[in-house]
């Protein structure tokens, strides 16, 4: 049986000089950003995840920590997310290094891209493990 696949759109952000890192997703068979099948999937968990963190700004002051990689789009294993995600993601809030988050998430996804919204293309993802 194939290993079972999770989406995940993770955001990098500060609210009242706190970090926080949203996190949405799905399963998903394999992602292939080519695809507009797949791209539309994506695109609509990266949606939800920033309507979700727009929603948040009633509660003061937030901006993205980082807008090279603030927004990030990964194809992870549904264990190895369950296993390793929530220390990660502890370590960013706890330290704020998203070089060393970057790094993790590099050695656990099967696919990390950032992810960013340039005016007349739409949304462009960055592979980050090419």
């Amino acid at each position: 049986m194939e290993e079972q696949k999770y989406v995940i759109a993770i955001a990098l952000a500060e609210q009242n000089n706190k970090r926080l890192m949203p996190l949405g997703g799905k399963n998903c068979a394999e992602v292939d950003i080519l695809s507009q099948t797949s791209k539309k999937e994506v695109e609509k968990i990266i949606l939800d995840l920033l309507l979700r963190l727009f929603q948040r700004t009633t509660e003061g002051s937030l901006k993205i920590s980082n807008d090279k990689t603030g927004l990030l789009l990964a194809e992870i294993s549904f264990e190895s997310m369950h296993k390793n995600i929530p220390v990660i993601k502890s370590n960013w809030i706890n330290n704020g290094d998203t070089d060393t988050l970057i790094e993790e998430l590099k050695s656990i996804c099967s696919k990390l891209w950032s992810v960013k919204f340039k005016k007349h293309e739409g949304i462009m993802f960055n592979d980050l493990l090419n």
